[in-house]
């Protein structure tokens, strides 16, 4: 079989502790004049982080939009777009989590297709490990009640991806732990997907050998280490999402990404928590489907895999997952996120929607999701 690996056109990523300082040269590389920050209302208002850049910018900031809500609202983007054009901004930082990753990635399409500019480009600070800075390609809620949808055009893509372990510090633990979580399921949705790729399995495998070893060291407690191997896991962490998500667009996202989506616009759960509930009952149900991406999986936690058999595999595989969300203190059961027993069929029918989207649809269609909800119960 022929096939062809396509690379986003991302230019560059600088990381390392105090990468952030090299944003205003990035800036100056682009010819950007008038810059415009997206970011969420906590970095904005009780961190140094935004004020830190915009001072570094100077003459190169136009404006900051710093309301952007959590799963990318459609209305604050519009919003943002508004915002952009009175500023005539030609260049995006987009500086938060993933909804502010996500809603930066649009603004910049719309504004390239409303032909404001032949060009809008963007650099991207992450502050968890959420990871949807690595494709063209992003989920917003508001066109549909309690439905995410999804945007894809090779536009989208950033210029830079800007890794900084320093400015992570500031972000909540409880999210920068389940984002971590996040990682994991990117890199399982790689190795068990149908489209499956030796350059994205070494990578994915990768991937989860360095989250599992650094994300539980990020949550120790304060001066149980010291500020270079804090800094250094967080890095490591980073690192991994990078992995977990090079290549993506190939091998495409599956059942455990479409479902945790459409969790998390139904009942305000954050992303990385939907990863914790779905990925143990997903890898089982993925056992059947796809067995040597689960083998796959089972390597990375040293899970013996060979000449066994795959059911076996896949049990003790999920429970290695489920351990360690529990070591992370997280939750695992929907009863735990705020989800509700009524709109499981509400939530299988759009995953099924969001599935045809991207390309997979579980054997079994919404009976099998309605199994699968009631066993994340």
């Amino acid at each position: 079989m022929i096939r062809t690996f396509r690379f986003p056109a991302i230019d560059r990523v600088v990381h390392g502790a105090g990468a952030i300082a090299t944003v205003p040269k990035l800036v100056d590389e682009l010819g950007g004049q008038r810059v415009m920050m997206v970011t969420g209302r906590t970095l904005a208002a009780d961190t140094p982080l935004i004020d830190a850049l915009t001072s570094a910018l100077g003459p190169r900031h136009a404006v900051t939009y710093a309301t952007m809500r959590a799963h990318a609202p459609r209305a604050d983007i519009d919003e943002a777009i508004e915002v952009a054009r009175a500023a005539d901004a030609d260049v995006l930082i987009g500086y938060g989590g993933s909804s502010v990753t996500d809603a930066t990635k649009v603004v910049a399409l719309r504004l390239v297709e409303a032909g404001a500019r032949p060009r809008v480009a963007q650099v991207h600070v992450p502050t968890t490990l959420s990871s949807g800075e690595w494709t063209p390609a992003a989920g917003m809620t508001g066109d549909v009640a309690g439905v995410k949808t999804y945007v894809s055009d090779p536009r989208m893509a950033p210029f830079a991806v800007v890794l900084d372990p320093e400015v992570t510090l500031r972000t909540p633990i409880e999210l920068w732990l389940s984002t971590g979580v996040k990682v994991l399921d990117h890199a399982c949705e790689m190795l068990w997907g149908p489209r499956s790729h030796p350059f994205t399995d070494t990578l994915a495998q990768e991937a989860l050998r360095r989250i599992r070893r650094s994300l539980p060291v990020t949550r120790a407690e304060p001066g149980a280490l010291d500020v270079s191997e804090m800094l250094a896991a967080r890095l490591d962490c980073q690192l991994a999402g990078w992995m977990s998500m090079a290549g993506i667009v190939n091998v495409r996202v599956h059942l455990s990404h479409t479902l945790g989506h459409q969790i998390a616009a139904r009942w305000d759960v954050g992303h990385g928590l939907t990863s914790c509930i779905t990925l143990p009952p997903v890898l089982r149900f993925m056992a059947s489907e796809h067995p040597e991406g689960v083998r796959r999986v089972a390597d990375a936690f040293d899970v013996p895999s060979a000449n066994r058999p795959i059911e076996t595999v896949a049990t003790e595989t999920a429970a290695a997952i489920a351990a360690f969300v529990a070591r992370l203190g997280l939750p695992d059961r929907l009863r735990d996120v705020g989800a509700r027993r009524e709109d499981f069929a509400a939530v299988a029918d759009a995953t099924i929607a969001a599935g045809e989207a991207t390309g997979y649809v579980p054997t079994g269609g919404s009976s099998v999701l309605l199994e699968l909800l009631e066993s994340m119960w």
